[in-house]
C-alpha cells in the first residue's frame, strides 16, 4: 500500500493505491472523491475543489516497481511530485506466484 498526502490550498488530498489488489482511491478532506482498480503503470484521478478549481494526481511506477510517483496538479499547473521508494519489494515475487497458480487452475479447469 502507497500512500500521498499533500495539502492544496487548505484542502487535505491523500491518494491510497494497493499494488496488491489494485485498487486505488482519492480522499479530499477525508471523503473518497475517486476511485478506480488499476494495475496500469500509469493511472490519473480528477477532482474539484470547493472554490471550483480542477485538479489532478497522476499515479506513476516504473517498471521496476520499486518507485512510486504521485504528480498533483491545479488547473494544469504541477504543484508537487511527491515520491515513494519502497526498499524491497518482497510482495512482488508472491504476486508473480499467485498469478501463475491461479492461471494453472484456471487452464487445467477449462
Amino acid at each position: 500500500m502507497v500512500r500521498f498526502s499533500y495539502d492544496v490550498n487548505q484542502h487535505l488530498v491523500e491518494l491510497h493505491a494497493s499494488d496488491w489488489t489494485g485498487l486505488e482511491r482519492l480522499y479530499l478532506d477525508g471523503q473518497v472523491v475517486s476511485r478506480k482498480f488499476s494495475f496500469s503503470p500509469q493511472s490519473e484521478h480528477r477532482f474539484r475543489l470547493s472554490n471550483g478549481e480542477d485538479c489532478r494526481c497522476q499515479l506513476i511506477s516504473d517498471v521496476t516497481g520499486n518507485q512510486t510517483l504521485c504528480r498533483i496538479y491545479r488547473q494544469d499547473k504541477l504543484l508537487a511530485s511527491l515520491k515513494h521508494i519502497e526498499a524491497n519489494k518482497f510482495y512482488s515475487g508472491y504476486q508473480l506466484l499467485l498469478l501463475a497458480g491461479l492461471s494453472c487452475l484456471l487452464l487445467a479447469y477449462i
